[in-house]
Protein backbone atom coordinates (compact mmCIF):
# COMPACT_ATOMS: atom_id res chain seq x y z
CA UNK A 1 0.00 0.00 0.00
CA UNK A 2 1.21 3.50 -0.90
CA UNK A 3 1.01 5.48 2.33
CA UNK A 4 1.53 8.75 0.45
CA UNK A 5 -1.83 8.48 -1.41
CA UNK A 6 -4.05 9.75 1.44
CA UNK A 7 -1.61 12.59 2.03
CA UNK A 8 -1.71 13.52 -1.67
CA UNK A 9 -5.51 13.43 -1.75
CA UNK A 10 -5.69 15.54 1.42
CA UNK A 11 -3.22 18.07 -0.05
CA UNK A 12 -5.31 18.36 -3.23
CA UNK A 13 -8.46 18.93 -1.18
CA UNK A 14 -6.74 21.63 0.85
CA UNK A 15 -5.48 23.33 -2.33
CA UNK A 16 -8.97 23.23 -3.83
CA UNK A 17 -10.43 24.68 -0.64
CA UNK A 18 -7.83 27.47 -0.56
CA UNK A 19 -8.54 28.26 -4.23
CA UNK A 20 -12.27 28.37 -3.57
CA UNK A 21 -11.79 30.66 -0.57
CA UNK A 22 -9.44 32.89 -2.59
CA UNK A 23 -12.00 33.23 -5.42
CA UNK A 24 -14.75 33.95 -2.89
CA UNK A 25 -12.68 36.68 -1.22
CA UNK A 26 -11.77 38.17 -4.59
CA UNK A 27 -15.42 38.16 -5.62
CA UNK A 28 -16.43 39.94 -2.41
CA UNK A 29 -13.63 42.46 -2.93
CA UNK A 30 -14.75 43.18 -6.51
CA UNK A 31 -18.36 43.55 -5.38
CA UNK A 32 -17.34 46.01 -2.67
CA UNK A 33 -15.31 48.02 -5.20
CA UNK A 34 -18.31 48.09 -7.54
CA UNK A 35 -20.71 49.24 -4.83
CA UNK A 36 -18.33 51.90 -3.50
CA UNK A 37 -17.85 53.22 -7.05
CA UNK A 38 -21.61 53.37 -7.55
CA UNK A 39 -22.09 55.07 -4.19
CA UNK A 40 -19.49 57.72 -5.01
CA UNK A 41 -21.07 58.29 -8.41
CA UNK A 42 -24.50 58.70 -6.89
CA UNK A 43 -23.54 61.20 -4.20
CA UNK A 44 -21.24 63.27 -6.43
CA UNK A 45 -23.87 64.07 -9.07
CA UNK A 46 -26.79 66.46 -8.69
CA UNK A 47 -29.13 66.24 -6.70
CA UNK A 48 -26.81 65.09 -3.88
CA UNK A 49 -23.91 67.15 -5.27
CA UNK A 50 -21.15 66.07 -2.88
CA UNK A 51 -18.87 67.19 -5.68
CA UNK A 52 -15.53 66.32 -4.09
CA UNK A 53 -16.50 62.64 -3.98
CA UNK A 54 -16.05 62.70 -7.77
CA UNK A 55 -12.28 63.02 -7.34
CA UNK A 56 -12.22 59.46 -6.00
CA UNK A 57 -15.07 58.03 -8.02
CA UNK A 58 -12.87 55.88 -10.29
CA UNK A 59 -10.44 54.80 -7.55
CA UNK A 60 -12.32 51.70 -6.32
CA UNK A 61 -13.21 50.73 -9.89
CA UNK A 62 -9.56 50.85 -11.01
CA UNK A 63 -8.52 49.01 -7.86
CA UNK A 64 -10.93 46.25 -8.81
CA UNK A 65 -9.75 46.21 -12.43
CA UNK A 66 -6.19 45.66 -11.19
CA UNK A 67 -7.32 42.29 -9.79
CA UNK A 68 -8.85 41.03 -13.04
CA UNK A 69 -6.74 39.06 -15.50
CA UNK A 70 -8.78 38.92 -18.68
CA UNK A 71 -10.25 41.30 -21.25
CA UNK A 72 -13.79 39.93 -21.12
CA UNK A 73 -13.90 39.80 -17.33
CA UNK A 74 -12.69 43.43 -17.23
CA UNK A 75 -15.27 44.51 -19.82
CA UNK A 76 -18.07 42.66 -18.00
CA UNK A 77 -17.01 44.19 -14.69
CA UNK A 78 -17.06 47.61 -16.34
CA UNK A 79 -20.54 47.03 -17.74
CA UNK A 80 -21.93 45.82 -14.40
CA UNK A 81 -20.40 48.80 -12.62
CA UNK A 82 -21.88 51.14 -15.21
CA UNK A 83 -25.27 49.45 -14.90
CA UNK A 84 -25.42 50.13 -11.16
CA UNK A 85 -24.00 53.67 -11.48
CA UNK A 86 -26.28 54.72 -14.33
CA UNK A 87 -29.21 52.87 -12.81
CA UNK A 88 -28.91 54.96 -9.66
CA UNK A 89 -28.47 58.24 -11.53
CA UNK A 90 -31.24 57.56 -14.04
CA UNK A 91 -33.83 56.15 -11.65
CA UNK A 92 -35.96 59.20 -12.47
CA UNK A 93 -36.65 57.54 -15.85
CA UNK A 94 -38.77 54.92 -14.11
CA UNK A 95 -40.69 57.51 -12.09
CA UNK A 96 -41.25 59.70 -15.16
CA UNK A 97 -42.46 56.79 -17.29
CA UNK A 98 -44.97 55.66 -14.66
CA UNK A 99 -46.29 58.99 -13.38
CA UNK A 100 -45.66 61.26 -16.36
CA UNK A 101 -45.89 58.87 -19.30
CA UNK A 102 -48.60 56.51 -18.10
CA UNK A 103 -46.59 53.35 -18.75
CA UNK A 104 -47.11 50.22 -16.71
CA UNK A 105 -44.55 49.54 -13.99
CA UNK A 106 -43.09 46.62 -15.95
CA UNK A 107 -42.63 48.72 -19.09
CA UNK A 108 -41.19 51.61 -17.07
CA UNK A 109 -38.76 49.20 -15.42
CA UNK A 110 -37.72 47.90 -18.84
CA UNK A 111 -37.21 51.47 -20.13
CA UNK A 112 -35.15 52.46 -17.09
CA UNK A 113 -32.90 49.40 -16.98
CA UNK A 114 -32.70 49.22 -20.78
CA UNK A 115 -31.42 52.79 -20.98
CA UNK A 116 -28.96 52.19 -18.13
CA UNK A 117 -27.73 49.00 -19.82
CA UNK A 118 -27.11 50.69 -23.17
CA UNK A 119 -25.43 53.76 -21.68
CA UNK A 120 -23.22 51.42 -19.62
CA UNK A 121 -21.57 50.10 -22.78
CA UNK A 122 -19.26 53.09 -22.33
CA UNK A 123 -18.17 51.60 -18.99
CA UNK A 124 -17.73 48.17 -20.60
CA UNK A 125 -15.38 49.53 -23.26
CA UNK A 126 -13.48 51.47 -20.60
CA UNK A 127 -13.12 48.38 -18.42
CA UNK A 128 -11.91 46.28 -21.36
CA UNK A 129 -9.47 49.00 -22.41
CA UNK A 130 -8.05 49.18 -18.89
CA UNK A 131 -7.05 45.50 -19.17
CA UNK A 132 -4.66 46.40 -21.99
CA UNK A 133 -3.61 49.78 -20.60
CA UNK A 134 -2.41 48.09 -17.39
CA UNK A 135 0.54 46.86 -19.45
CA UNK A 136 1.78 50.46 -19.79
CA UNK A 137 2.74 50.53 -16.11
CA UNK A 138 3.22 53.95 -14.58
CA UNK A 139 1.51 55.65 -17.54
CA UNK A 140 -1.74 53.85 -16.81
CA UNK A 141 -3.55 56.63 -14.83
CA UNK A 142 -2.85 59.22 -17.52
CA UNK A 143 -3.93 56.88 -20.33
CA UNK A 144 -7.02 55.79 -18.38
CA UNK A 145 -8.03 59.46 -18.05
CA UNK A 146 -7.51 59.93 -21.80
CA UNK A 147 -9.64 56.84 -22.39
CA UNK A 148 -12.45 58.08 -20.18
CA UNK A 149 -12.57 61.42 -22.00
CA UNK A 150 -12.30 59.77 -25.42
CA UNK A 151 -15.32 57.57 -24.65
CA UNK A 152 -17.36 60.49 -23.28
CA UNK A 153 -16.59 62.45 -26.44
CA UNK A 154 -17.39 59.45 -28.67
CA UNK A 155 -20.75 58.95 -26.94
CA UNK A 156 -21.50 62.66 -27.27
CA UNK A 157 -20.60 62.66 -30.97
CA UNK A 158 -22.67 59.55 -31.76
CA UNK A 159 -25.62 61.07 -29.89
CA UNK A 160 -25.29 64.34 -31.79
CA UNK A 161 -25.16 62.82 -35.26
CA UNK A 162 -27.21 59.67 -34.68
CA UNK A 163 -28.66 58.46 -31.37
CA UNK A 164 -27.50 58.40 -27.77
CA UNK A 165 -28.06 59.83 -24.31
CA UNK A 166 -24.96 61.71 -23.07
CA UNK A 167 -26.74 62.94 -19.95
CA UNK A 168 -24.17 61.63 -17.46
CA UNK A 169 -20.69 63.16 -17.84
CA UNK A 170 -18.17 63.11 -15.02
CA UNK A 171 -17.40 66.81 -15.40
CA UNK A 172 -20.98 67.77 -14.52
CA UNK A 173 -20.28 66.80 -10.91
CA UNK A 174 -18.30 70.03 -10.48
CA UNK A 175 -21.16 72.31 -11.53
CA UNK A 176 -21.18 73.97 -8.09
CA UNK A 177 -17.40 74.24 -7.55
CA UNK A 178 -16.22 77.55 -9.08
CA UNK A 179 -12.56 76.73 -8.37
CA UNK A 180 -12.83 73.82 -10.83
CA UNK A 181 -15.41 75.11 -13.30
CA UNK A 182 -12.99 77.49 -15.01
CA UNK A 183 -11.27 74.48 -16.63
CA UNK A 184 -14.26 74.19 -18.97
CA UNK A 185 -13.56 77.63 -20.46
CA UNK A 186 -10.36 76.17 -21.95
CA UNK A 187 -11.15 72.53 -22.66
CA UNK A 188 -14.89 72.11 -22.15
CA UNK A 189 -16.57 69.73 -19.74
CA UNK A 190 -14.16 67.05 -21.03
CA UNK A 191 -11.24 68.78 -19.31
CA UNK A 192 -12.97 68.54 -15.94
CA UNK A 193 -13.75 64.87 -16.59
CA UNK A 194 -10.06 64.37 -17.42
CA UNK A 195 -8.62 65.71 -14.17
CA UNK A 196 -11.22 63.81 -12.13
CA UNK A 197 -10.49 60.57 -14.00
CA UNK A 198 -6.72 61.08 -13.70
CA UNK A 199 -6.80 61.63 -9.94
CA UNK A 200 -9.22 58.76 -9.34
CA UNK A 201 -7.24 56.38 -11.56
CA UNK A 202 -3.99 57.35 -9.83
CA UNK A 203 -5.41 56.52 -6.41
CA UNK A 204 -6.88 53.23 -7.64
CA UNK A 205 -3.64 52.29 -9.41
CA UNK A 206 -1.61 53.05 -6.29
CA UNK A 207 -3.64 50.68 -4.13
CA UNK A 208 -3.83 48.08 -6.89
CA UNK A 209 -0.07 47.51 -7.05
CA UNK A 210 1.58 44.56 -5.24
CA UNK A 211 3.80 46.92 -3.27
CA UNK A 212 2.33 50.20 -2.13
CA UNK A 213 5.65 51.97 -2.75
CA UNK A 214 5.37 51.33 -6.50
CA UNK A 215 2.29 53.49 -6.73
CA UNK A 216 3.13 56.15 -4.16
CA UNK A 217 4.56 58.58 -6.69
CA UNK A 218 1.32 58.26 -8.67
CA UNK A 219 -0.58 59.19 -5.53
CA UNK A 220 1.76 62.14 -5.01
CA UNK A 221 1.21 63.23 -8.63
CA UNK A 222 -2.57 63.01 -8.16
CA UNK A 223 -2.35 65.30 -5.13
CA UNK A 224 -0.22 67.73 -7.18
CA UNK A 225 -2.77 67.73 -10.04
CA UNK A 226 -5.61 68.44 -7.63
CA UNK A 227 -3.64 71.20 -5.88
CA UNK A 228 -2.63 72.80 -9.20
CA UNK A 229 -6.14 72.79 -10.67
CA UNK A 230 -7.78 73.99 -7.46
CA UNK A 231 -5.05 76.55 -6.75
CA UNK A 232 -5.24 78.12 -10.20
CA UNK A 233 -9.00 78.13 -9.81
CA UNK A 234 -8.62 80.41 -6.81
CA UNK A 235 -6.42 82.71 -8.89
CA UNK A 236 -8.95 82.63 -11.74
CA UNK A 237 -11.68 83.73 -9.34
CA UNK A 238 -9.66 86.88 -8.63
CA UNK A 239 -9.62 87.62 -12.36
CA UNK A 240 -13.39 87.02 -12.48
CA UNK A 241 -13.94 89.60 -9.77
CA UNK A 242 -11.82 92.10 -11.69
CA UNK A 243 -13.84 91.52 -14.88
CA UNK A 244 -17.12 91.80 -12.99
CA UNK A 245 -16.02 95.05 -11.34
CA UNK A 246 -14.82 96.50 -14.66
CA UNK A 247 -16.85 94.80 -17.44
CA UNK A 248 -15.65 94.99 -21.03
CA UNK A 249 -18.94 96.67 -21.98
CA UNK A 250 -21.52 98.47 -19.87
CA UNK A 251 -24.37 97.10 -22.00
CA UNK A 252 -26.86 95.07 -19.95
CA UNK A 253 -30.33 93.64 -20.43
CA UNK A 254 -33.21 93.85 -17.97
CA UNK A 255 -34.86 90.44 -18.15
CA UNK A 256 -37.69 88.46 -16.59
CA UNK A 257 -37.88 84.67 -16.34
CA UNK A 258 -41.44 83.42 -16.02
CA UNK A 259 -42.20 80.12 -14.32
CA UNK A 260 -45.97 79.48 -14.58
CA UNK A 261 -45.83 76.09 -12.79
CA UNK A 262 -48.60 74.55 -14.89
CA UNK A 263 -49.52 71.00 -13.94
CA UNK A 264 -48.31 68.53 -16.54
CA UNK A 265 -51.65 66.71 -16.45
CA UNK A 266 -53.56 69.93 -17.15
CA UNK A 267 -51.26 71.25 -19.86
CA UNK A 268 -52.74 69.34 -22.79
CA UNK A 269 -56.25 68.83 -21.40
CA UNK A 270 -58.78 71.04 -23.29
CA UNK A 271 -60.97 71.77 -20.25
CA UNK A 272 -58.04 73.52 -18.54
CA UNK A 273 -57.16 75.71 -21.52
CA UNK A 274 -58.97 78.79 -20.17
CA UNK A 275 -57.36 78.37 -16.75
CA UNK A 276 -53.89 78.18 -18.32
CA UNK A 277 -54.53 81.22 -20.53
CA UNK A 278 -55.69 83.22 -17.51
CA UNK A 279 -52.55 82.23 -15.58
CA UNK A 280 -50.31 83.35 -18.42
CA UNK A 281 -52.19 86.64 -18.80
CA UNK A 282 -51.99 87.40 -15.07
CA UNK A 283 -48.26 86.74 -15.03
CA UNK A 284 -47.76 88.80 -18.17
CA UNK A 285 -49.75 91.73 -16.78
CA UNK A 286 -47.43 91.87 -13.75
CA UNK A 287 -44.52 92.72 -16.07
CA UNK A 288 -45.93 96.16 -16.88
CA UNK A 289 -43.91 99.08 -15.54
CA UNK A 290 -40.77 97.03 -14.80
CA UNK A 291 -38.77 98.57 -17.65
CA UNK A 292 -37.93 95.16 -19.11
CA UNK A 293 -36.08 94.50 -22.34
CA UNK A 294 -36.67 90.73 -22.50
CA UNK A 295 -39.20 88.30 -21.02
CA UNK A 296 -38.55 84.57 -21.32
CA UNK A 297 -41.36 82.01 -21.13
CA UNK A 298 -40.67 78.26 -20.80
CA UNK A 299 -40.91 75.47 -23.35
CA UNK A 300 -44.52 74.64 -24.26
CA UNK A 301 -45.64 77.76 -22.40
CA UNK A 302 -48.95 77.48 -24.23
CA UNK A 303 -50.99 74.34 -24.90
CA UNK A 304 -50.86 74.84 -28.64
CA UNK A 305 -49.10 77.22 -30.99
CA UNK A 306 -48.46 80.94 -30.96
CA UNK A 307 -49.81 80.93 -34.50
CA UNK A 308 -53.30 80.40 -33.06
CA UNK A 309 -55.16 83.71 -32.91
CA UNK A 310 -56.07 83.37 -29.23
CA UNK A 311 -52.48 83.00 -28.06
CA UNK A 312 -51.03 85.47 -30.54
CA UNK A 313 -53.42 88.12 -29.25
CA UNK A 314 -52.69 87.19 -25.62
CA UNK A 315 -48.92 87.58 -25.96
CA UNK A 316 -49.33 90.69 -28.12
CA UNK A 317 -51.18 92.32 -25.22
CA UNK A 318 -48.47 91.24 -22.80
CA UNK A 319 -45.77 92.64 -25.08
CA UNK A 320 -47.54 95.98 -25.40
CA UNK A 321 -48.03 96.29 -21.64
CA UNK A 322 -44.45 95.31 -20.79
CA UNK A 323 -42.79 96.96 -23.78
CA UNK A 324 -40.43 93.98 -23.95
CA UNK A 325 -39.28 91.35 -26.39
CA UNK A 326 -40.63 87.91 -25.51
CA UNK A 327 -39.16 84.45 -26.04
CA UNK A 328 -42.13 82.07 -26.03
CA UNK A 329 -41.94 78.28 -26.05
CA UNK A 330 -44.40 76.96 -28.61
CA UNK A 331 -44.93 74.19 -31.10
CA UNK A 332 -44.45 75.36 -34.68
CA UNK A 333 -46.76 73.80 -37.27
CA UNK A 334 -45.85 74.29 -40.93
CA UNK A 335 -47.79 71.30 -42.24
CA UNK A 336 -48.75 67.77 -41.20
CA UNK A 337 -45.27 66.64 -42.26
CA UNK A 338 -43.44 69.60 -40.69
CA UNK A 339 -44.17 70.02 -37.00
CA UNK A 340 -41.45 71.49 -34.83
CA UNK A 341 -40.72 72.05 -31.16
CA UNK A 342 -39.37 75.56 -30.83
CA UNK A 343 -39.37 79.09 -29.55
CA UNK A 344 -40.77 82.29 -31.00
CA UNK A 345 -39.26 85.71 -30.49
CA UNK A 346 -41.99 88.35 -30.45
CA UNK A 347 -41.04 92.02 -30.64
CA UNK A 348 -42.81 94.64 -28.50
CA UNK A 349 -46.14 95.75 -29.98
CA UNK A 350 -46.04 92.64 -32.25
CA UNK A 351 -43.73 94.41 -34.68
CA UNK A 352 -42.05 91.18 -35.76
CA UNK A 353 -41.98 87.44 -35.16
CA UNK A 354 -39.05 85.06 -35.66
CA UNK A 355 -38.55 81.47 -34.55
CA UNK A 356 -35.98 78.90 -33.55
CA UNK A 357 -36.79 75.26 -34.37
CA UNK A 358 -35.35 72.64 -32.06
CA UNK A 359 -32.56 70.63 -33.68
CA UNK A 360 -31.99 67.78 -31.20
CA UNK A 361 -35.25 66.07 -30.32
CA UNK A 362 -35.79 63.91 -27.24
CA UNK A 363 -35.72 60.18 -28.17
CA UNK A 364 -38.98 58.36 -27.37
CA UNK A 365 -40.60 61.69 -26.54
CA UNK A 366 -40.49 64.00 -29.53
CA UNK A 367 -39.47 61.32 -32.01
CA UNK A 368 -39.45 57.53 -31.95
CA UNK A 369 -36.19 55.87 -33.04
CA UNK A 370 -36.65 52.67 -35.05
CA UNK A 371 -40.33 53.50 -35.15
CA UNK A 372 -41.53 50.34 -36.91
CA UNK A 373 -39.79 48.03 -34.45
CA UNK A 374 -40.85 50.04 -31.39
CA UNK A 375 -44.46 50.34 -32.56
CA UNK A 376 -44.66 46.57 -33.02
CA UNK A 377 -43.75 45.94 -29.37
CA UNK A 378 -45.79 48.85 -27.98
CA UNK A 379 -48.91 48.67 -30.14
CA UNK A 380 -51.09 48.09 -27.06
CA UNK A 381 -49.59 51.02 -25.12
CA UNK A 382 -51.98 53.93 -25.51
CA UNK A 383 -49.51 56.69 -24.61
CA UNK A 384 -47.09 55.68 -27.39
CA UNK A 385 -49.55 56.91 -29.98
CA UNK A 386 -49.22 60.44 -28.63
CA UNK A 387 -45.41 60.47 -28.74
CA UNK A 388 -43.13 61.51 -31.56
CA UNK A 389 -44.26 63.15 -34.76
CA UNK A 390 -41.92 66.14 -34.60
CA UNK A 391 -39.34 67.13 -37.18
CA UNK A 392 -35.81 68.23 -36.22
CA UNK A 393 -35.04 71.81 -37.14
CA UNK A 394 -32.35 72.69 -39.70
CA UNK A 395 -28.81 72.61 -38.33
CA UNK A 396 -28.08 76.10 -39.65
CA UNK A 397 -30.47 78.73 -38.30
CA UNK A 398 -30.04 82.47 -37.83
CA UNK A 399 -29.80 83.78 -34.30
CA UNK A 400 -32.83 85.39 -32.74
CA UNK A 401 -32.26 89.16 -32.65
CA UNK A 402 -33.99 91.19 -29.97
CA UNK A 403 -33.22 94.67 -31.22
CA UNK A 404 -29.45 94.92 -31.00
CA UNK A 405 -29.06 91.83 -28.80
CA UNK A 406 -28.27 88.49 -30.45
CA UNK A 407 -29.80 85.51 -28.66
CA UNK A 408 -28.64 81.91 -28.88
CA UNK A 409 -31.73 79.77 -28.26
CA UNK A 410 -31.90 76.13 -27.18
CA UNK A 411 -34.81 74.02 -26.02
CA UNK A 412 -34.76 71.50 -23.16
CA UNK A 413 -32.61 68.46 -24.04
CA UNK A 414 -30.33 70.59 -26.23
CA UNK A 415 -28.58 71.81 -23.08
CA UNK A 416 -26.47 68.62 -23.09
CA UNK A 417 -25.01 69.26 -26.56
CA UNK A 418 -22.10 71.73 -26.31
CA UNK A 419 -21.73 71.71 -30.11
CA UNK A 420 -25.01 73.61 -30.55
CA UNK A 421 -24.08 76.30 -28.06
CA UNK A 422 -20.57 76.79 -29.41
CA UNK A 423 -21.89 77.16 -32.96
CA UNK A 424 -24.29 79.89 -31.85
CA UNK A 425 -21.48 81.58 -29.93
CA UNK A 426 -19.33 81.58 -33.07
CA UNK A 427 -22.24 83.19 -34.93
CA UNK A 428 -22.22 86.08 -32.48
CA UNK A 429 -24.62 85.13 -29.66
CA UNK A 430 -24.28 87.57 -26.76
CA UNK A 431 -26.77 85.85 -24.49
CA UNK A 432 -28.08 82.28 -24.34
CA UNK A 433 -31.71 81.44 -23.67
CA UNK A 434 -32.65 77.90 -22.70
CA UNK A 435 -36.33 77.07 -22.26
CA UNK A 436 -37.57 73.80 -20.87
CA UNK A 437 -40.51 71.95 -19.38
CA UNK A 438 -39.16 69.72 -16.62
CA UNK A 439 -42.58 69.05 -15.12
CA UNK A 440 -42.27 65.48 -16.45
CA UNK A 441 -39.48 64.82 -13.96
CA UNK A 442 -41.45 65.74 -10.84
CA UNK A 443 -39.25 66.06 -7.72
CA UNK A 444 -36.54 63.67 -8.87
CA UNK A 445 -32.84 64.30 -9.49
CA UNK A 446 -33.45 65.10 -13.17
CA UNK A 447 -34.16 68.87 -12.79
CA UNK A 448 -30.92 69.23 -10.82
CA UNK A 449 -28.94 67.24 -13.40
CA UNK A 450 -30.50 69.28 -16.21
CA UNK A 451 -29.59 72.57 -14.54
CA UNK A 452 -25.96 71.47 -14.10
CA UNK A 453 -25.55 71.09 -17.87
CA UNK A 454 -26.62 74.73 -18.35
CA UNK A 455 -23.96 75.85 -15.89
CA UNK A 456 -21.25 74.10 -17.90
CA UNK A 457 -22.53 75.57 -21.18
CA UNK A 458 -22.29 79.07 -19.68
CA UNK A 459 -18.68 78.51 -18.58
CA UNK A 460 -17.60 76.90 -21.86
CA UNK A 461 -18.79 79.89 -23.85
CA UNK A 462 -18.24 82.69 -21.35
CA UNK A 463 -21.77 83.91 -22.01
CA UNK A 464 -24.70 84.40 -19.61
CA UNK A 465 -27.61 81.96 -19.74
CA UNK A 466 -31.25 82.76 -19.04
CA UNK A 467 -33.16 79.58 -18.32
CA UNK A 468 -36.95 79.50 -18.06
CA UNK A 469 -38.58 76.27 -16.89
CA UNK A 470 -42.29 75.55 -16.47
CA UNK A 471 -41.88 74.12 -12.98
CA UNK A 472 -38.23 74.99 -12.28
CA UNK A 473 -35.41 75.43 -12.09
CA UNK A 474 -35.51 78.83 -13.79
CA UNK A 475 -32.19 80.61 -13.42
CA UNK A 476 -29.83 83.35 -14.49
CA UNK A 477 -26.30 81.95 -14.80
CA UNK A 478 -23.45 84.33 -15.54
CA UNK A 479 -20.63 83.56 -17.97
CA UNK A 480 -18.46 82.13 -15.18
CA UNK A 481 -21.05 79.58 -14.06
CA UNK A 482 -22.25 81.49 -11.01
CA UNK A 483 -26.00 81.12 -10.47
CA UNK A 484 -27.10 84.69 -9.78
CA UNK A 485 -30.84 84.04 -9.59
CA UNK A 486 -32.71 80.77 -9.23
CA UNK A 487 -36.31 79.74 -8.61
CA UNK A 488 -37.73 76.97 -6.46
CA UNK A 489 -39.18 73.77 -7.84
CA UNK A 490 -42.94 73.65 -8.42
CA UNK A 491 -43.70 77.24 -7.50
CA UNK A 492 -45.16 80.05 -9.61
CA UNK A 493 -42.45 82.69 -9.81
CA UNK A 494 -41.12 85.57 -11.87
CA UNK A 495 -37.40 86.27 -11.61
CA UNK A 496 -36.25 89.72 -12.71
CA UNK A 497 -32.59 90.48 -13.18
CA UNK A 498 -30.08 92.70 -14.92
CA UNK A 499 -27.78 90.74 -17.23
CA UNK A 500 -24.42 92.28 -18.29
CA UNK A 501 -23.71 91.16 -21.85
CA UNK A 502 -19.95 91.59 -22.16
CA UNK A 503 -18.10 91.00 -18.91
CA UNK A 504 -15.14 89.18 -20.50
CA UNK A 505 -12.85 91.03 -22.92
CA UNK A 506 -13.09 88.17 -25.43
CA UNK A 507 -14.61 84.75 -26.02
CA UNK A 508 -13.29 81.65 -24.26
CA UNK A 509 -10.55 79.43 -25.63
CA UNK A 510 -13.01 76.55 -25.82
CA UNK A 511 -15.53 78.62 -27.77
CA UNK A 512 -12.84 79.38 -30.36
CA UNK A 513 -11.25 75.95 -30.67
CA UNK A 514 -13.95 73.53 -29.56
CA UNK A 515 -13.24 69.93 -28.58
CA UNK A 516 -9.50 70.05 -29.32
CA UNK A 517 -8.66 68.49 -25.96
CA UNK A 518 -11.15 65.63 -26.38
CA UNK A 519 -9.66 64.99 -29.84
CA UNK A 520 -6.17 64.89 -28.33
CA UNK A 521 -7.28 62.43 -25.65
CA UNK A 522 -8.95 60.25 -28.29
CA UNK A 523 -5.81 60.19 -30.45
CA UNK A 524 -3.60 59.28 -27.48
CA UNK A 525 -6.03 56.67 -26.18
CA UNK A 526 -6.64 54.87 -29.45
CA UNK A 527 -2.99 55.05 -30.56
CA UNK A 528 -1.55 53.78 -27.28
CA UNK A 529 -4.48 51.42 -26.82
CA UNK A 530 -3.89 49.71 -30.15
CA UNK A 531 -0.16 49.49 -29.36
CA UNK A 532 -0.97 47.90 -25.99
CA UNK A 533 -3.25 45.33 -27.66
CA UNK A 534 -0.50 44.40 -30.13
CA UNK A 535 1.99 44.14 -27.25
CA UNK A 536 -0.29 41.85 -25.24
CA UNK A 537 -0.99 39.47 -28.10
CA UNK A 538 2.61 39.31 -29.24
Amino acid sequence: MDSSAPVSENSTAQTTQRTWVWHLCRGIFLLVCLLVTAGLFYISYPQKSFSFAAWLVLAPFIWGICHLRGFWSSALYGWLTGLVCNGLLLQWVYYTCVHGGGLSKSMALAAWLGLAAVVSLQFAVFGGACYFLKKTGAFFPLLAACGWVALEWLHQTIAFYALGFPWIMLGYTQWNVPEILYVASYVGVYGISFVLAWVGSSVGWCFGQPGLKKGLWQLFLAVCVFAAVFGYGRHFQTRQQRWLAHPHSLLSVEAALLQPNIDQYKKWTPEYEDEIANTLEEMGASLAGKNLYLAVWPESAIPGSLAEERYFDLFSRIGEQAGAYQVIGSNIFHSEQEQYVGAYLMAPHSEGLSAYRKIKLVPFGEFIPFERVVSYFTKDVEVMGALGGFTPGPTQQPLLEAGGVKLGATVCYESIFPQLWREQNKNGAQLFVNITNDAWFFRTAAPYQHLAANVLRAVENGRPVLRAANTGFSAYIDGFGNIREISHLFTREILTTSVPLSVRPDSTFYAKWGDWFAWLCAIIFFTIGISAIVFVYE
